[in-house]
């Protein structure tokens, strides 16, 4: 609701994704799917059931952006600052 711009990847495509300026959201970090945090992008990506289903084509990464710092922030205190 808050992100500007709202991207849907699919597929192999997710691969593609470039995370290195990413961090994994403690909130949300599971085996299954994954959600990373950049300086104003969340990313969130979803493939836990595209592998049980040895389905790769199923998986969907969805790419938050133009967020502001409380669009970013997660509710977990930052404990190693």
């Amino acid at each position: 609701m808050w992100a500007k711009r709202v991207t849907r990847v699919t597929g192999n495509e997710v691969d593609a994704i470039a995370l290195d300026a990413f961090e994994p959201v403690k909130e949300v970090k599971g085996l299954a799917d994954t959600w990373w945090r950049g300086s104003d992008s969340l990313v969130a990506m979803y493939a836990g059931e595209a592998e049980c289903l040895s389905a790769p084509q199923c998986r969907i990464a969805l790419i938050y952006s133009g967020l502001n710092k409380w669009g970013l922030y997660g509710g977990v205190k930052d404990e190693s600052k």
